[in-house]
């Protein structure tokens, strides 16, 4: 097997279709290209787009966007071991991976095995699909799409949700992320209680029919009273209308109280994912 390091161009065209035979496990890898492709997320220059060939034919890919590790897409052991001893001969040290398993823990154990470094398992994650709704009852409020008045509370929110979900992360600035969403009208997403925001979601794009909820957040004195349930149900609704065929979303296997809201509106567990950590 070999590994080839490609520009964004010949990735989407070479990637792809070995990426769309599993859109739901995909959908991020996916939606980082097509982001850039777009132009809504500059490239920075520091991106990694890589194919895994054997005998001409591909067989997996992965995508490195620093200052997150790299991610890997659903790949064969044989590949992700490729892709580990890769990463060590051509690139800086990384200090954790993402992926689907059992594909991540094999490229982390390669990897740590290969560098001198030790593998810990991270996050634990779930990934979800959603092709129809359930729209849960009894909720007060009403769902509205973002503006751009909402922006300072919109980076706010991201801002806590981030530290809540990645407390051990450095503080990223999710500003940008939020000024290239809110253009679009559609892909920021409010709960209103009496014309008061109480909780939000973020939503992506289609690819290979695809569209990923992500951002769920509700402030800490808002929970327990359906907010959350109720946005992810009418953003997915929402979706679906608007031309995807199918919603995925990714959860925290240690929170249970997410993972009841999303199974709740209709999600049901596709995979496994992690995040793995490489320590000196």
């Amino acid at each position: 097997m070999r590994c080839l390091v490609e520009d964004l161009a010949a990735f989407a065209g070479t990637a792809s279709a070995w990426l769309r035979r599993e859109p739901v496990l995909h959908n991020v890898l996916l939606t980082l290209v097509a982001d850039r492709l777009s132009g809504d997320v500059p490239l920075s220059g520091d991106e990694w787009f890589v194919r895994v060939v054997d005998g001409g034919a591909t067989v997996g890919a992965a995508v490195w966007t620093p200052p997150r590790g790299p991610l890997l897409g659903a790949v064969p052991v044989a590949a992700a071991r490729s892709l580990a001893e890769h990463v060590v001969r051509a690139a800086p040290p990384i200090v954790e991976v993402h992926g689907p398993v059992p594909a991540v823990v094999e490229f982390a154990r390669r990897y740590a095995d290969r560098a001198g470094v030790r593998a810990v398992p991270g996050t634990a994650q779930r990934i979800f699909r959603l092709d129809a709704v359930r729209q849960p009852t009894g909720v007060p409020g009403q769902a509205r799409p973002a503006r751009a008045a909402d922006r300072d509370l919109l980076v706010a929110w991201a801002a806590a949700y981030a530290a809540e979900v990645t407390p051990d992360r450095r503080p990223v600035d999710l500003s940008g992320q939020v000024d290239a969403r809110l253009p679009h009208g559609d892909l920021l997403w409010l709960w209103e209680r009496a014309g008061v925001p109480v909780s939000m979601a973020w939503l992506t794009r289609p690819v290979a029919g695809v569209a990923r909820v992500s951002g769920v957040y509700t402030p800490p004195g808002q929970r327990g009273r359906g907010f959350a349930g109720g946005c992810v149900a009418h953003v997915s609704r929402y979706a679906l209308s608007a031309g995807a065929t199918t919603c995925a979303l990714y959860t925290d296997r240690a929170n249970p109280t997410s993972n009841h809201i999303y199974q709740a509106v209709g999600y049901v567990p596709v995979a496994d994912a992690a995040q793995w950590l490489l320590r000196s």
